[in-house]
């Protein structure tokens, strides 16, 4: 009997220490983010206030996703999510990125670990964006096979010069392996093309 519940302590602790630790790494998101978004909104008041309040409104629905509570998103939420990012990231780069989508409607419904996508766009924009380029297409491409969830994104800027993990994709690589025994790589420098692979998710972030 103490045995079981010396064993049962012991997980209860180590799942609460995984579960602080997910949330510890949720408060890092998009801070360099949010400063460019509200920065550009201020800027944009002065020329455009229709835009603006659009645009607005953009940042407080993704400020609100980011808050839930649910460390898990459906991939029709997370989509949408980035949809808002982009739309908020072309106020700054006039309207030059341009998103590819691949996602049959089967995989909408299935969850992912929060803001999985939106961190591999950060990414791409951040390291392969160039201001003078005309357009920036961006290429996602999301598919099951042998019970795993493949997340590809690409895109048509500059090369990756490093394949050293910052903050953002770090910290992601950190929680698809707490959540779902997953990885973020780097596939292709060429075309920046970075692959998520996820199995099965686990919100109440069971010990692995």
């Amino acid at each position: 009997y103490q045995f079981v519940k010396m064993s049962n302590q012991k997980e209860y602790h180590q799942k609460m220490l995984i579960q602080s630790r997910l949330k510890s790494l949720e408060t890092q998101l998009n801070p360099h983010f949010l400063f460019n978004a509200i920065n550009s909104l201020a800027e944009l008041i002065h020329h455009d206030s229709n835009k603006a309040d659009t645009a607005l409104t953009q940042l407080s629905k993704f400020l609100r996703a980011s808050m839930q509570e649910q460390t898990l998103l459906s991939i029709a939420d997370e989509i949408e999510n980035l949809k808002r990012y982009l739309d908020l990231e072309n106020i700054r780069f006039q309207d030059k990125i341009i998103l590819r989508l691949s996602c049959g409607d089967a995989l909408q419904k299935i969850k992912i670990p929060k803001f999985s996508i939106q961190l591999l766009a950060e990414n791409a924009i951040k390291h392969s964006f160039s201001s003078d380029c005309d357009r920036f297409e961006i290429y996602l491409q999301i598919e099951e096979k042998h019970n795993r969830l493949y997340i590809t994104l690409s895109n048509s800027g500059k090369e990756v010069t490093s394949s050293d993990y910052g903050i953002g994709l770090g910290n992601l690589n950190e929680r698809l392996k707490l959540l779902c025994d997953g990885s973020v790589s780097l596939i292709d420098p060429k075309t920046s093309k970075y692959q998520i692979i996820i199995g099965k998710c686990d919100e109440n972030t069971t010990c692995r």
